[in-house]
């Protein structure tokens, strides 16, 4: 099954932009859909206002590698927020650099390991491809990343085998 989507825009700050995969024919881009799973009165409220708060701090300070906990292949900048230890909650990015970062999605951790779960695999799979995609175009010159801004084509298709 081929799936085609973008990376959009969603945030800039004065040290980081924040965008997040927006998978073609869905309303809503990941990070929006990650947060739709979770409204406000779950039992989960306390694990997202940590996650809000994460997001709160790299929004001021920027897409510090600190922040993250790394959950994909070294060094193909997909990582986890929160980095705390014990919270259920697992909301996957991909940090290209302290100034630009891409949300994907997320939600209850089921498993010992992300590679076990149903649930979370397909979301980092999606950004460790992302991340390869977005390798490859800079390494031939159609994306290009400046400053925040990531620049080119966007547009990606990836093959999923069910």
């Amino acid at each position: 099954m081929r799936h085609k989507y973008t990376i959009e825009l969603l945030e800039e700050y004065q040290n980081v932009n924040f965008y997040s995969i927006h998978l073609e024919g869905e309303e809503l881009t990941e990070l929006e859909a990650f947060f739709e799973k979770f409204p406000i009165g779950s039992e989960y409220d306390e694990e997202i206002d940590v996650i809000i708060s994460w997001i709160d701090k790299i929004s001021e300070r920027g897409a510090l590698e600190r922040y993250f906990r790394p959950e994909g292949k070294y060094g193909d900048g997909v990582g986890v927020i929160p980095i705390e230890v014990g919270n259920k909650i697992r909301l996957y990015c991909l940090r290209l650099s302290d100034k630009i970062l891409v949300f994907g999605n997320g939600g209850v951790k089921d498993a010992a390991r992300w590679e076990d779960s149903e649930t979370l695999a397909p979301y980092v799979k999606l950004l460790i491809d992302t991340s390869r995609f977005i390798s490859s175009r800079i390494k031939d010159g159609t994306i290009v990343l400046m400053d925040k801004e990531i620049i080119g084509n966007l547009i990606f298709t990836r093959d999923e085998k069910k």
